[in-house]
Parts: structure tokens; C-alpha cells; sequence
């Protein structure tokens, strides 16, 4: 199986994550001058972007596959959160809203991805054991 590896450093205020990928780069997280109540959620961002990422690629890839044509997909991660039986913050739940623009002759094949697609990508089938997914796909001609 593949690895991905990751790695962290911080000096200060000052974050990094070396993605060690030529197109991602280095996420930089800098709180200086930033509030300290303002500072929560950068995590929660990660996640929710992490899963968005990862399913509208795996949906563009998934309708190319089967010859449909799309102008655009986009879409939202709305990451919802609550309290274990411990009382300790956690992620009960994702929610992914995805729309593709695409012509109308490509419906059928929208069709048929769309229920592919509800077993999720690499990301977010492998929080599904955590956690409900929902996702909510749509398109517009």
C-alpha cells in the first residue's frame, strides 16, 4: 500500500505543514495578529477540505471514466460537531453539497455516478467508520 507523509513545524505563532507535493506546497498557519478567540477551527477546515477535495476529484474522474463532459463541479464540506459521551469535542459529521454543470445529454451517466458516488472517495469512505457522511450531489444544465 501507499504512504503519505507528512510533516509539521512550528516556530512562534507561526505553523507549517510540509505536504511534500509539487502542487500542493507548504500550508503556512499564522495566527500572528489573529485574536485568540478566532483562533479555533483551522483543524475542522483541514478535515472538511481534505474530504471535499478528495470526492469532487474522485466524481470528476468517475464521470470522465464513463465519457461524460462537466464545465464545472463545485461544491461545500459543512462539518458539524458535538460531544462524545465523555464530554470531549468531536466530528459527528460530515456533509458534502456538490453541483456539476454539464449539458443534459450526459444525465444518465450523472445518474449512475451519482449512486457510485454516495460509497464515497479514498477520504471520506475512510470516515464513514467514525462518523455519517452525507452526500448530497446535484447538477445543472
Amino acid at each position: 500500500m501507499a504512504e503519505v507523509i507528512v510533516s509539521y513545524d512550528r516556530e512562534g505563532e507561526k505553523q507549517t505543514i510540509h505536504t511534500g507535493s509539487k502542487v500542493l506546497g507548504d500550508l503556512g498557519i499564522d495566527y500572528t495578529g489573529v485574536p485568540e478567540d478566532e483562533r479555533g477551527g483551522t483543524a475542522k477546515q483541514l478535515l472538511a477540505s481534505a474530504a471535499l477535495y478528495c470526492f469532487c476529484g474522485a466524481l470528476g474522474k468517475a464521470l470522465e471514466t464513463r465519457g461524460a463532459k462537466y464545465e464545472r463541479i463545485e461544491g461545500t464540506a459543512t462539518l458539524e460537531t458535538g460531544l462524545d459521551e465523555k464530554k470531549r469535542a468531536r466530528v459527528t459529521g460530515i456533509v458534502l453539497d456538490v453541483t456539476v454543470h454539464m449539458d443534459e445529454e450526459f444525465e444518465f451517466i450523472f445518474d449512475r455516478v451519482e449512486k457510485i458516488m454516495q460509497q464515497g472517495c479514498l477520504v471520506t469512505a475512510s470516515l464513514h467508520a467514525a462518523f455519517p457522511v452525507t452526500y448530497k450531489l446535484h447538477h445543472e444544465f
